[in-house]
């Protein structure tokens, strides 16, 4: 009985803290799940972390969530759904990492749909001193994907070698690929380094380009497989289909 009751009074204490748990621990959560390529879950929560910003009033945490969310719902290649979220945020009321984020998010969102011109204007409109390795990543592949190679250049020169190599690794060859060069041995080494980081929508994008790439549909097969983990099933039923 006394264990019964303890086991009640935990799991009561549990759902109290749950019910009264901030928007920052709610999105702390979901980044975790996020790391751990648990994307619904992820997404779960940080629609858990939104309700609480809005009730704090918190016009810089709303805009950080709907952005992760927004991210979630590009890799889902839920591209409405994507610029519905982006289009709640409230930009002038971010702070700057809060900024950059966002519009490296936008980048993203034009970039995977092969809209190279439009994330190149919101490169060319919007600057940061200290940006992320993704920021200037982003930036490269837009600059690369439309036309300006030297511009895409100067943007992965400014990023980090020993902060971030994995990311580094990726948008060279990404770039590399929009430059018309040979980049299969350059994808290779971003796979073993995204792979090592566990950065597992990326590994499902290059092994996709390595399929189309190579004509190895072992590696599509191997693409479909990490979607399928990662609950993605647009991108998961374009993996499989390219595997066929």
């Amino acid at each position: 009985m006394v264990k019964k009751i303890s086991g009640l009074l935990l799991l009561g204490l549990i759902v109290v803290q749950a019910i009264f748990a901030s928007s920052g621990e709610h999105a702390f959560h979901a980044k975790r799940s996020y790391l751990q390529g648990r994307y619904s879950a992820a997404y779960n929560q940080y629609t858990l972390a939104l309700r609480e910003a809005r009730k704090e009033a918190d016009l810089v945490a709303e805009g950080r969530i709907l952005t992760s969310m927004a991210t979630l719902a590009i890799y889902a290649m839920q591209y409405e759904d994507a610029k519905k979220l982006l289009d709640l945020v409230r930009v002038n009321s971010l702070d700057e990492k809060g900024r950059e984020n966002f519009y490296k998010t936008y980048m993203e969102f034009y970039n995977l749909q092969g809209k190279h011109r439009e994330a190149f204007e919101i490169a060319r409109n919007h600057s940061f001193r200290r940006a992320s390795a993704d920021f200037l990543g982003q930036a490269a592949i837009a600059a690369a994907g439309s036309g300006n190679s030297s511009e895409a250049d100067a943007f992965l020169k400014r990023i980090n070698r020993n902060e971030s190599p994995g990311q580094l690794a990726f948008y060279r060859a990404r770039v590399a690929d929009l430059n018309g060069e040979d980049s299969k041995e350059l994808y290779q080494n971003a796979l073993r380094l995204s792979s090592e980081k566990n950065q597992y929508f990326i590994s499902g994008i290059i092994l996709l380009r390595m399929a189309e790439l190579t004509g190895d549909k072992g590696y599509a097969a191997r693409s479909a497989s990490v979607f399928g983990e990662l609950g993605l099933a647009i991108p998961f039923e374009k993996a499989e289909e390219a595997a066929k």
